[in-house]
């Protein structure tokens, strides 16, 4: 169990180096472009917080998303373990490695040529949603704000209040088209900061 361990902390590090492939979500995320309701916001809030809350006392608190955090280190880690581990004996091999390497590579290059012959760019990333996971993935420590806790209304408020600032024209709906002009004014917001900033 212990060599288990320390093989899967190695392979963990081998991810932060560059295995980002490995960190796949097993639920399906919502399309991010689909119209979505203020209704539908708050049904998925209220989902989301089910989920945060693990000792459903109404708040979700910087210890639950520390040991959220740490779970979910620890499940990825074993994912890519399992994943390493190709002939399934509880240890992994410089050749496992070499083929899980060859095979990122292989995947990485299919991406970027389906990514130029769409005409597409890489943008970077930054601290954006992997980057930002340690910082519990949820807008980080400031999230919780003096009290230590968040619950389910605050939550709601945040995300509606979001949901507001997107739906240009009031009608109750944010549309594709608004996300996309939302996600435009942060780039030009962004790109002045930068630009005052040298």
């Amino acid at each position: 169990m212990k060599t288990r361990a320390l093989i899967a902390g190695a392979a963990l590090t081998v991810a932060i180096a560059g295995a980002a492939w490995a960190q796949t979500s097993e639920t399906p995320r919502p399309d991010r472009n689909a119209d979505m309701t203020r209704q539908q916001v708050i049904e998925r809030v209220d989902q989301r917080f089910a989920r945060l809350d693990a000792d459903r006392d109404g708040r979700f608190t910087r210890e639950e998303a520390q040991q959220r955090h740490a779970q979910r280190q620890t499940e990825r880690a074993n994912r890519m373990f399992d994943r390493l581990d190709l002939d399934r004996n509880g240890s992994i091999t410089r050749e496992e490695m070499s083929q899980a390497q060859a095979q990122r590579f292989e995947r990485r290059d299919a991406r970027r040529a389906e990514r130029a012959e769409a005409g597409e760019h890489r943008r970077h990333r930054g601290l954006g949603r992997r980057g930002g996971h340690h910082r519990f993935a949820m807008g980080g420590e400031r999230m919780f704000g003096e009290q230590g806790f968040i619950t389910v209304e605050q939550m709601r408020e945040r995300a509606l209040a979001r949901f507001d600032r997107m739906d240009a024209d009031r009608n109750g709906t944010v549309t594709a088209a608004e996300r996309q002009q939302m996600r435009a004014q942060f780039r030009q917001r962004m790109q002045e900061r930068r630009d005052r900033a040298q």
